[in-house]
């Protein structure tokens, strides 16, 4: 059913409110998802505070040129998904993965993440990226491990000569 101008303006509207106000968003090709795997895919994201869509492209194409976003992004073709998020896109990326090798039905096309183009390639390169909560986890480690190493080497040259004291007075007792 064709669409009436206001619900296509309101549309060009909320595109445009994507790309504006997101962190990024990763193209999807959706000819051949089926529903099961996109209501899962869709409760997967809520927990990553991302969202799914289907895209109408040519109002979508007009948002990108409204947008100025990556000339890349607006060569898109057949039926689009789009997933945005506000912060890390390496969550979205790994569930797109994760789908990809469970059902073979989704396919990336590529995506946009702080103004920068992501090729298909790219964004599967993203789901190898640690979480953004394990850098930093890694990062802390990494941080406290010279300041524990040297508290060890500290602690263990007063240990020895407490040691070594103790000999000497149990010697003389």
């Amino acid at each position: 059913m064709a669409k009436t101008r206001s619900q296509k303006t309101e549309l060009l509207d909320k595109y445009k409110d994507i790309l504006k106000n997101k962190a990024g968003y990763l193209l999807l090709n959706s000819d051949k998802i089926d529903t099961s795997t996109v209501t899962k895919l869709k409760v997967q994201l809520k927990d990553l505070d991302a969202n799914y869509a289907v895209v109408k492209n040519s109002i979508f194409k007009v948002a990108l040129q409204e947008e100025n976003q990556p000339l890349e992004t607006q060569d898109i073709d057949g039926p689009t998904a789009i997933i945005y998020f506000d912060e890390d896109p390496t969550g979205p990326a790994k569930l797109i993965k994760e789908t990809q090798k469970e059902s073979k039905l989704l396919d990336a096309k590529g995506g946009v993440f702080e103004g920068e183009f992501l090729s298909e390639e790219r964004v599967m390169m993203l789901a190898e990226i640690p979480s953004k909560e394990v850098l930093l986890g890694k990062l802390l480690g990494s941080m406290s491990a010279p300041v524990s190493g040297f508290m060890n080497a500290v602690t263990g040259n007063v240990r020895g000569l407490t040691m070594v004291l103790k000999g000497i007075s149990e010697k003389k007792a």
